[in-house]
């Protein structure tokens, strides 16, 4: 690599898949050679219109040694009810377990979901006040039980 005072720094919002795979490995390279190979990867939960058969919401994430992360959950206002939102947040928790998840990370807005997570065993490790003023972004975690052998 070239002298530190020749290195360039490029600002984008819109990195070739290449060059953020350049990133995304090297970090994963560097962590499995941390703390050891660990099995992981992405997650969904799809929920499909019965006649349609389209998605028409649900929840993604990931596993990383030994985390759960739920990045993106979402229903539409007409599917929040008979329980459906807990249930596939279970499945993703299930799934976590699974994998060998011992912890679970999500953040939301407080116009979210926050109350929901609290009914389902979730806490909130930090509270953020964020833009615009009077916004609040909650960190929230669930420690996962490790499944018998």
């Amino acid at each position: 690599m070239a002298n530190h005072a020749d290195t360039t720094i490029t600002l984008t919002d819109a990195p070739e898949d290449d060059e953020r795979a350049v990133i995304m490995d090297g970090l994963r390279a560097y962590n499995d050679a941390q703390a050891g190979v660990s099995s992981g990867g992405p997650l969904a939960l799809l929920v499909r219109d019965p006649e349609t058969k389209k998605v028409v919401g649900g929840l993604l994430g990931r596993t990383y040694l030994g985390l759960l992360t739920v990045e993106r959950f979402f229903l539409p206002e007409d599917l929040r009810r008979d329980r459906l939102g807990s249930r596939i947040l279970a499945m993703a928790e299930e799934e976590g377990r699974r994998r060998g998840c011992t912890r679970a990370v999500l953040s939301t807005l407080h116009f979210q979901a926050p109350g929901f997570y609290l009914k389902q065993g979730w806490e909130v490790a930090a509270r953020i006040d964020c833009e615009p003023p009077g916004h609040t972004r909650f960190y929230m975690t669930k420690k996962l039980d490790r499944l018998p052998l």
